[in-house]
């Protein structure tokens, strides 16, 4: 007689399947991830289907170059390659209150204003918040349309009724999808979403924007799947301190990575900072002898010799050599 299956447990992040609960997945070493499902079943091979489409050598195939459209944002432009790809999908990550939602609430606007029809989902904020943010900076107009929802198949429904040229979802860990187990936010719901999001983006031709959250060391949060899903992967970051943002490219299947977008967060918003070293630098009209301008690093590293401690890049003063 055959045994009745028994409950299994697996991670929602690797995969990895055990007969026992543990708190964090002995595979990706993830916290949290790992849940009670049945034990799987006897394995079923799975049985070929025709191609819809035969493969060709990939000397038949015609290439053609992506076609960015401009946002209206010079440095976040820059930093994308050229511009939004209809079809892309691209993560802004960043921590809280730096300021993710305005920037893609001022691209938004200067997509709309420039005649695309723009859909902005907001799982995080009311409508009447983000009204309040766009009166603010500014960002109001007609082909701008809003909505909050934390449901996939609402978000779809919307997507459908507006059919937007550009649609922002802010952010993909607060929208859950009843097609999959746990709450919004967890590994298994950031796959699912995010999946059926740039499935609809790619087939309809759309330019896709979600919002990631961050951990405490600063990675993106949610499965390491959603970070290969995208095509262009990224980081909002800048100093609390200081007024300054800069956006940079982790990935980029449309452009080069090694570009850096500068911002400055004001009371009406967020503004480009195209020279960087103004800030900087102090103009003066008349020159000064013995003026020099260096660049330092601040951080950790290792003594180069054998003793092997750690010592700051900070300026020190050293004992002059007698």
């Amino acid at each position: 007689m055959a045994r009745p299956s028994a409950p299994g447990f697996a991670c929602a992040e690797c995969g990895w399947t055990g007969a026992k609960w543990f708190g964090r997945c002995p595979e990706c070493q993830a916290w949290g991830t790992v849940i009670e499902r049945g034990a799987p079943t006897s394995a079923v091979a799975a049985a070929s289907v025709p191609p819809s489409r035969a493969a060709k050598p990939i000397t038949a195939h015609i290439a053609q170059d992506a076609a960015h459209r401009p946002s209206g944002i010079g440095e976040f432009d820059r930093v994308l390659g050229g511009g939004l790809v209809p079809g892309a999908a691209v993560l802004v990550s960043g921590e809280p209150g730096v300021g993710k939602s305005t920037l893609l609430l001022e691209v938004a606007a200067r997509a709309a204003r420039g005649g695309t029809r723009v859909l902005y989902v907001s799982g995080e904020e009311s409508a009447s918040q983000v009204r309040l943010r766009a009166e603010r900076t500014g960002a109001l107009d007609d082909e701008l349309y809003l909505a909050s929802e934390t449901d996939l198949a609402t978000v779809l429904g919307q997507v459908d009724a507006v059919r937007p040229g550009l649609l922002i979802v802010d952010s993909v860990q607060t929208v859950s999808s009843a097609l999959s187990d746990g709450a919004p936010g967890q590994p298994a719901q950031v796959r699912e979403v995010a999946a059926t999001l740039i499935r609809v983006a790619k087939e309809r031709g759309i330019p896709l924007l979600l919002v990631g959250h961050v951990t405490k060391d600063g990675s993106i949060a949610g499965p390491r799947v959603l970070e290969h899903l995208v095509d262009v992967v990224l980081s909002f970051d800048g100093d609390r301190q200081t007024a300054l943002r800069f956006v940079r490219a982790m990935k980029n299947r449309f452009g080069p990575t090694d570009e850096a977008g500068c911002f400055e967060m004001t009371g009406d918003g967020i503004a480009e900072v195209p020279d960087p070293s103004g800030l900087f630098l102090s103009h003066s009209r008349t020159p000064v002898p013995g003026t020099c301008v260096t660049v330092t690093l601040e951080g950790a590293a290792r003594c180069p010799s054998r003793c092997r401690r750690s010592w700051s890049t900070r300026a020190r003063p050293t004992r002059a050599a007698s």
